[in-house]
């Protein structure tokens, strides 16, 4: 089974409300169904997180962009690990490669809406701890 990411940002660039929401929701709920735990994506979450925080406290994006891409290899070799991380797998991917496209402004304002959405779907959904 295959996810489907929506674009981060409208039209003008803006990050779009329903990403928290429904397609939050709806990709969360995949993650619940594929029995994936708290700490499997926990681990993803916590290193998105101190990327972000890197670029606020003023590291330029073109240093953290590579870590950012290595996401997806870290995600895979989870999904090898753990074959119901391949859901998992399939929203890193999609994001990453959504982040990447754009001049350097909009990476930056793709990826603050990425760490939005990330935390939108960790929250809503309701991973067990196995």
């Amino acid at each position: 089974m295959s996810i489907t990411v929506q674009a981060f940002l409208d039209a003008e660039n803006d990050i779009r409300p329903e990403l928290f929401d429904d397609e939050a929701k709806d990709i969360a709920k995949e993650l619940k169904g594929a029995r994936i735990t708290t700490h499997q994506v926990r681990r993803f979450y916590d290193e998105v997180k101190r990327y972000k925080a890197r670029l606020d406290q003023g590291e330029p994006y073109k240093r953290i962009k590579p870590l950012i891409v290595m996401l997806k290899s870290k995600a895979k070799y989870a999904a090898t690990k753990k074959p119901n991380m391949s859901i998992f797998y399939d929203f890193i991917e999609k994001s990453v490669d959504y982040v990447k496209e754009g001049d350097e402004e909009i990476q930056k304002k793709k990826f603050d809406a990425f760490c939005l959405f990330f935390e939108a779907v960790y929250g809503f959904a309701e991973l067990k701890n196995n």
